[in-house]
């Protein structure tokens, strides 16, 4: 056993209380990681949280409230994979089971992501019984039947140097006017052709300025040339592979720009 290792377990909060407490409690949790929603006037489960709480508290299990916006998955995922790479090294035990199907499907996400998954347990706690449900007054169901565990997948993932290249792209983004935010709440004004049919507006820059980027961060040799380096290594596997990328030509020169695909990888995988 590792010096000082924990019990760690991540839920989302909804209209569970035994699905989170539970497991926690038979499990030995040190602390317990609830996942609730950002914006406390939407909030329609704060008072479950509130009692999950109290009951960990009873059990003398620490409990920290994360916020995050239920109805954004990537949002989740991106909250859920850094607070597991913070609490790396520890056993951390992810559970699917208590709170909406955006949630279960980004904490599971965030798993996939991981390059290491030593010590993650990810599990569906089954309920018991299911009750006649109103909401802040019952929870929705009762008891936990069973804990089921969820074997583990991995996403093949863009790494090294073509992850590398699309953090060049998303920062070059970031600068641009007009550039939406990711995740973004309201379409471009753009027309749909020029912002790659999805009503976004990702950045772009000139091939040869990624190309000359990724000579500075030896992402590809300095010598020969340069631009055929950059398509056979970094653009075409990120445009086939993938789809994260798009290429247009503008004018004379070619542009490369993030899909939204791309653009959610990065925010995902960003800190």
């Amino acid at each position: 056993m590792k010096l000082g290792k924990k019990r760690i377990h991540i839920a989302p909060v909804g209209f569970e209380i035994d699905r989170v407490v539970i497991p926690a409690v038979d499990n030995k949790a040190d602390k317990v990681f609830l996942l609730v929603h950002n914006n406390k006037k939407e909030d329609k489960a704060s008072s479950y949280a509130e009692q999950i709480i109290k009951q960990l508290k009873s059990n003398k299990i620490e409990s920290e409230k994360i916020s995050v916006n239920w109805r954004d998955v990537e949002s989740i995922t991106r909250a859920a994979r850094r607070l597991i790479l913070e609490q790396f090294g520890n056993d951390i035990f992810v559970n699917v089971a208590s709170g909406s199907k955006n949630h279960a499907i980004a904490l599971d996400r965030a798993i996939m992501t991981l390059e290491d998954q030593t010590g993650i347990v990810e599990f569906y706690a089954e309920s018991e019984k299911y009750e006649g449900f109103k909401p802040g007054k019952h929870q929705l169901s009762t008891g936990v039947k069973d804990t089921k565990t969820i074997p583990k997948r991995q996403m093949i993932l863009p790494t090294g140097k073509l992850r590398s290249a699309l953090f060049i792209l998303y920062k070059n983004s970031l600068k641009q006017e007009g550039t939406c935010t990711f995740p973004c709440k309201e379409e471009h004004p753009l027309k749909a052709e020029e912002s790659k049919g999805d009503g976004h507006m990702w950045g772009s820059m000139r091939k040869k300025d990624l190309a000359n980027e990724c000579v500075k961060q030896d992402l590809i040799p300095s010598t020969g040339n340069t631009l055929t380096a950059l398509d056979k290594n970094i653009i075409q596997k990120l445009d086939s592979d993938w789809e994260y990328i798009d290429i247009t030509k503008i004018g004379q020169s070619h542009h490369v720009s993030l899909t939204t695909a791309g653009m959610a990888f990065i925010y995902e995988m960003s800190s």
